[in-house]
């Protein structure tokens, strides 16, 4: 690979950022929280939550603001404010890949619970009241088994 390759691909990840397919703000949040619980405990840097939850100030371990990420309608912005960023940058993509998928399962839940509509939930509260009523008509019939005990 050129470093021509490798440096427009860089430049084009910090112009256009990731897409990282969130689906609420409370979900951005939450994977802001996370990378920040990330950078606190497996990396040398500093980071710094911003008061609106959105955003992450990252600093080297000399106190000096490397960079700010940001989750915008669920695409991740990094914001270098300094030169020598690159291993901010990967550390950055080392968490992304690392723990994404994970993260979402956390904040959604397993695929098959989750609930896609309000018709589905109340389909499934439907079927959930309904299920009961079967459960409960066979619990008298179980009882009538163990009669002759």
């Amino acid at each position: 690979m050129s470093d021509d390759f490798i440096s427009q691909s860089l430049k084009g990840i910090l112009l256009n950022g990731i897409n990282l397919s969130l689906e609420s703000i409370e979900e951005e949040q939450h994977y802001i929280l996370k990378l920040l619980e990330f950078f606190e405990a497996e990396t040398k840097f500093t980071a710094y939550l911003k008061k609106d939850a959105t955003a992450l100030e990252v600093e080297t371990p000399e106190l000096n603001l490397a960079m700010e990420i940001h989750i915008i309608d669920s695409v991740l912005f990094m914001v270098p404010f300094a030169s020598d960023v690159f291993e901010v940058f990967a550390e950055v993509l080392r968490f992304i890949s690392n723990n994404h998928e994970k993260i979402i399962r956390e904040f959604r839940g397993i695929e098959e619970n989750k609930i896609e509509s309000i018709t589905e939930l109340n389909e499934r509260i439907k079927n959930g009241t309904t299920e009961k009523k079967e459960q409960t008509e066979e619990e008298p019939s179980s009882d009538d088994d163990y009669e002759w005990i």
